[in-house]
Parts: structure tokens; C-alpha cells; sequence
């Protein structure tokens, strides 16, 4: 009986070790910055600092987006358009400007729906937060009044949204997220506006964020 005993005890201990051995992500080669790649089935790429635990923070800073567009896009889209109607710095500046501001409030207002108190300032237990996209693309920017039946895409555009994690008081980067995403509208050719536009990338915007905030609410400190 003692020995039936003990080996219940010690299958059921086993079994825990193995359990907790499978909530630990799978890492692969280092980053030049002490990242690991980790497996994740919600992005495309995942990466860890060993031994994190992002579970334990529980508020959050973020910092203002970093959104440009991507490299050729304004010779791109002037090449369609009659000069008159070309894209000005000024149109690319207010284009940017508007994506910097959607982008921060979708993360802001992603982590506090699940839970994360808002910080305004470095401190323990704070991460800072800090998202960009190097590069936007809108495939129809409707910057003046637009002909609906000449302005028109299946989708809105895409971009590669990156969001690191940083400890605010070390400063070190804890995580990081690259995920590709297509602003989708539907499989058809759509009127594009400047409502539009906003409308599809705050879509994208705000459901990436959530499943960052999912992601890392999940990620606790590695063996």
C-alpha cells in the first residue's frame, strides 16, 4: 500500500512537471538583442526574452505609434493619378499623423479592456509598450473629393504592425511582435474614402492589440 502510495505520488508529480513543461513556448535562435524566437499561432512572429514573465506586469505605458509608409508608396500612387491630383507631403504627413494617433489609442484602449491600468510614467511593474508599422500602405487614398466609380479596391491597404515590450524602469526589451495584416473590406470592388480607409485599418489595429494583450497576459516566467 505505501509503495501504491508513492507511485500515485510520484505519476501525478511527473504529470505536473510535464504539464508545466508544455505551457513553456518552444524558443529558437537568439536576436542580436537577447530575444528568442517563440512559437505563436497568433502571429507571425513572436519573440521572448528567456526567462520573462509578462504576466507579472499589469500596467502599461505607451508610448506615441511610429507609423511611416512604405518605401515608393507616393511615386506609386502619383503614377495612377492625373497631376492635378497627385499626393502632396502635406496629404502624407496628415495620412500619417491620423494612423499614428488610431494606432496608439487600438493599444491603449486594447490593454485596459483586459484589465492593464494605464500608466503615464516608468516605474516598477510598468511595461512600456511602444507600436509601429515601417510600412503603410494604402492602396486608395481619397485626399480630395473622390470619384467613387474611379477610387475603388477589394482591400484597403496593408501593414506590418510591430509592437515591443520594454521593462520601464531597465529600459531592457522583454518581447516583441511583428504580424503582417491586410486591412480587409470585402471581395468586391468597394467605393474608397478617407472614412473607409480609417474605418478597415482601426479594424486591424484594434483586434491585433487585443490579441497582444491576450498573448502576453498568458507568457509567465521561463525555467
Amino acid at each position: 500500500m505505501r509503495f501504491q502510495a508513492l507511485l500515485i505520488l510520484s505519476t501525478a508529480a511527473l504529470g505536473a512537471a510535464f504539464a508545466a513543461v508544455a505551457q513553456v513556448p518552444a524558443m529558437g535562435a537568439m536576436t542580436s538583442d537577447g530575444l528568442a524566437r517563440v512559437e505563436s499561432a497568433g502571429f507571425d512572429e513572436f519573440y521572448l526574452r528567456p526567462k520573462t514573465d509578462l504576466a507579472g506586469y499589469r500596467k502599461v505605458m505607451v508610448d506615441p505609434a511610429q507609423v511611416s509608409m512604405k518605401q515608393g508608396w507616393l511615386k506609386h500612387i502619383n503614377s495612377t493619378k492625373d497631376v492635378t491630383r497627385w499626393i502632396t507631403a502635406m496629404d502624407v504627413k496628415r495620412i500619417i499623423d491620423g494612423a499614428n494617433q488610431t494606432l496608439e489609442g487600438s493599444v491603449t484602449r486594447a490593454f485596459r479592456g483586459r484589465g492593464y491600468e494605464i500608466s503615464t510614467a516608468p516605474g516598477p511593474g510598468v511595461l512600456r509598450l511602444s507600436p509601429s508599422v515601417p510600412d503603410l500602405w494604402l492602396n486608395a487614398p481619397d485626399i480630395q473629393a473622390a470619384d467613387p466609380a474611379r477610387f475603388a479596391s477589394v482591400d484597403a491597404g496593408d501593414a506590418t504592425l510591430i509592437l515591443e515590450a520594454r521593462d520601464s524602469v531597465s529600459g531592457a526589451v522583454l518581447a516583441r511582435v511583428v504580424d503582417r495584416n491586410t486591412a480587409r473590406q470585402t471581395f468586391r470592388l468597394n467605393p474608397t474614402t478617407t472614412t473607409s480607409n480609417v474605418f478597415w485599418f482601426q479594424m486591424i489595429f484594434e483586434s491585433w492589440a487585443t490579441k497582444c494583450a491576450r498573448e502576453f497576459e498568458a507568457v509567465q516566467a521561463q525555467p
